[in-house]
């Protein structure tokens, strides 16, 4: 049980859950009071204990985790890893996100039992069992009982799957508890046992940040502060009469880290640790051995871990046979499948890629129409701090149905061929709309896009394709008193509150292809009301017309940059496979770009970088059991802009932020390694897939997506406080690569995410 989590400060609707209650939760205990002469762990799941002790071959693999998440972004749920090979601690492998979760709101506290029972704790305190069936397709939390009472006495309850239930009061004392029938979940419960809140292992269990058991181990986790190393210490519970309940501890791992907050056993020997908050990374290391001090095992054993976590205890543990595959219950037939090949199909010439296209609507999305376009080019910001104006390439009126395109001149102006020429044959340029309601409200519409000459290389042709498929409509959104005046501009520290950052610290891809939020803020959570109200006034479906006097070209200017690592391409390898990805000689990427509208950052289009690389980056042969994103460094600059509006009366300032260059800060990477994206992988993923886009990968051999373009990462990187998309086009210098190993248990299979692997999949999966 996280520490943490019970100890923080309680909400209004969350009084019942801490309040000290007059009423003993043994009051719903209705069987005689029995102590038992002696304690003992029970056998492991689903397995009969041999008489003369366990052997390899009745203990288990394959150990239920379990864990409460309720992060911000969550209503509460829990949700099921498999740990394959807890023996080891999965030394060569990770913990599988099972894709199997139920609801369990934020207020109820669980803790597991063994032999798949699941305890949960009330909001109101009352205390339930539930049964774990999705091994054989059933629920997750089937319910068993209801036994009722008040459990809230309690502030941490936890059980070490051998029969027991141990109960911490916030009085400091601890109630241990007998559990009859403990395989079936329906047993009397009854208190055996009150050790004083005086007794020095009561103490550390109080005072440490978490505490769990395995049979009558209970260990307690103290995370490192200053320069006192983290540690668990391991405690022998005792009910023989006569003898104390508690011996003296012994530390077992050492140097947990000062963000490490949270601890739990699948078995005898194996301990994971996970800092799940305030650090939010959710990454789980985890250490073995039977002798003294356990030993690290794997550092990165799994992502995206945040709230409590309990496993289904085993009484011992072994390894699963060498060349099985994880699977979660019984792994059904492999189901018929095409062998991984390659499409060798040319690319389809994108739409005239020598013209610049896009549609403006209303706040309600019915068409803008009848209004001015102009397109200007935005790679020609100066790189000094110097205000320079923006070249114009062309007009246009929008159409009845908002859409509007305006060619490429014939001949580029100097400044935007040279940019061109620098940004790999790709022009990006930004349409403005301006126009003003009926009560004089201004409205303006923005969006980036791109275009390339036809004699442009076939990589930027590519990537103004790629960057079509992202083309939505642009909204044409009120101009606020806040946009006629330079707004001060946030530090790093008050950025470092922004829920792109926030979300920047978690290990765990959390927005895969999900659209980003239409409003973000740079300095605090998502931006909450409506922008198209202004003062009092929905301007969403008033009728826009062109603005008297119109508004000018626009200025811009560098007021500052920053250099932000990446998302541009991810690989997958799961079970006897190796993963490699590259990103070689040049960018061929489009990231998205953001602008400042009153307040609240929007997302409005993208630019295409294409500028040439002096290095080449990436990974090869990782696995088995990994899956990263990985990233390279790229300039972002923070530009004010400057425009003038009906007949130059007005001035107003916007704010954009934009890609630039690939540039490796001073004594920094070349490329590193992003977000954890396992939980993509494996069995779970795989049979929710359609069937059409699977295949798999014969032994010894590889596949590699080398044409189209990749999955776009919503998440792609974090910049000025404000999170940005990405997708980058394959070709024979950025491709994804899978190589299968030599195992004969199972042939590996993957499949592509958008697609059949050898059409458009975007990224593909393992398993």
């Amino acid at each position: 049980m996280n520490l943490w989590y019970r100890r923080k400060m309680p909400t209004a609707s969350s009084h019942r859950r801490f309040a000290l209650s007059a009423a003993c939760a043994s009051a719903i205990l209705a069987s005689t009071l029995v102590v038992p002469t002696a304690f003992a762990s029970a056998p492991a799941r689903g397995i009969e204990a041999p008489r003369n002790g366990p052997t390899a071959q009745s203990c288990a693999s394959g150990v239920s985790t379990y864990v409460h998440d309720v992060s911000d972004d969550s209503d509460g749920v829990l949700r099921k890893f498999l740990d394959w090979d807890p023996l080891t601690g999965n030394a060569t492998g990770s913990l599988h996100d099972t894709g199997v979760s139920a609801p369990l709101d934020p207020y109820s506290r669980f803790f597991t039992g063994g032999h798949s029972i699941i305890y949960v704790v009330t909001g109101e305190g009352a205390l339930k069992t539930f049964k774990d069936n999705t091994a054989s397709g059933g629920s997750l939390l089937t319910p068993v009982r209801d036994y009722g009472g008040d459990w809230n006495t309690y502030g941490t309850i936890w059980s070490g799957g051998g029969g027991r239930i141990f109960a911490l009061s916030h009085a400091g004392s601890l109630d241990v508890f007998s559990v009859a029938s403990p395989s079936s979940g329906s047993g009397a419960i009854t208190k055996v046992k009150t050790v004083a809140a005086t007794n020095p292992a009561v103490i550390a269990m109080e005072s440490a940040n978490d505490v769990w058991a395995q049979g009558s181990k209970i260990y307690t986790l103290r995370r490192g502060i200053a320069d006192r190393l983290g540690e668990v210490k391991e405690w022998t519970y005792n009910e023989a009469a006569g003898a104390a309940p508690f011996g003296s501890a012994s530390v077992v791992v050492t140097g947990v880290g000062t963000k490490t907050l949270t601890g739990w056993s699948p078995g005898p020997g194996t301990i994971y640790t996970v800092g799940t908050t305030p650090d939010h990374s959710g990454v789980a290391s985890s250490y073995t051995g039977t002798t003294d001090l356990m030993e690290l095992a794997n550092r990165d054993v799994g992502g995206g871990i945040h709230g409590d976590v309990h496993a289904d205890v085993a009484a011992c543990l072994a390894s699963p046979p060498a060349d099985a595959k994880p699977v979660l219950g019984s792994a059904p037939p492999e189901e018929p499948a095409p062998q991984a090949v390659s499409d060798d199909s040319p690319d389809p010439a994108p739409q005239n890629p020598a013209e610049f296209t896009g549609k403006f609507t209303l706040g309600d999305g019915s068409p803008g129409a009848g209004l001015p376009v102009r397109v200007e080019a935005i790679d020609v910001t100066s790189e000094s701090s110097d205000e320079s104006e923006l070249t114009t390439l062309g007009t246009a009126v929008t159409a009845a149905d908002g859409t509007w395109k305006v060619a490429l001149p014939a001949t580029l102006p100097d400044d935007v061929r040279q940019a061109a020429a620098a940004n790999g044959g790709a022009i990006n340029a930004v349409a403005h709309v301006d126009g003003q309601t009926g009560s004089g409200q201004v409205m303006r519409g923005t969006d980036f896009v791109v275009a390339a000459p036809a004699s442009a290389p076939a990589t930027a042709r590519a990537l103004v394709a790629s960057a079509a498929e992202d083309d939505a409509p642009s909204k044409l959104r009120p101009v606020t008193d806040a946009m006629g005046q330079e707004s001060e501009q946030p530090n790093e520290v008050q950025t470092a509150y922004s829920w792109a950052s926030r979300d920047e610290l978690n290990s765990l891809d959390t927005l895969g292809e999900r659209a980003l939020p239409e409003y973000q803020s740079d300095t605090s959570g998502i931006p909450q009301g409506d922008p198209f109200i202004v003062k009092g006034v929905d301007t969403k479906s008033m009728k826009v017309h062109p603005m008297d006097g119109g508004c000018d070209k626009t200025k811009s200017k560098v007021i500052d940059t920053q250099i932000r690592y990446t998302a541009v391409v991810e690989g997958h390898a799961a079970w006897d496979s190796k993963a490699s990805v590259d990103y070689d000689t040049k960018m061929s990427t489009n990231v998205e770009i953001a602008v400042k509208t009153g307040s609240n950052w929007t997302i409005e289009g993208s630019a295409t970088l294409g500028s040439a690389m002096s290095v080449t980056t990436g990974y090869t042969n990782m696995g088995p059991h990994f899956a990263k994103q990985w990233r390279v460094p790229i300039e972002y600059k923070k530009i004010r802009e400057t425009w003038k509006c009906n007949y130059g009366k007005n001035t107003y300032y916007r704010y954009r932020i934009q890609g630039g260059k690939y540039k490796v800060p001073n004594s920094g990477a070349v490329g590193k390694y992003g977000k954890d994206v396992r939980n993509k992988d494996g069995s779970a993923g795989y049979y929710k897939s359609p069937a059409s886009h699977r295949a798999w990968v014969a032994r010894g051999s590889y596949f590699q997506l080398t044409k189209n373009r990749s999955t776009k990462f919503s998440g792609a990187v974090s910049t000025f406080g404000i999170k940005l998309g990405a997708s980058t086009q394959y070709d024979k210098d950025h491709k994804q690569r899978i190589t299968a190993g030599s195992k004969t248990n199972a042939r590996h299979d993957i499949w592509g995410k958008n697609d059949k692997v050898s059409g458009k999949p975007g990224v593909f999966y393992s398993f």
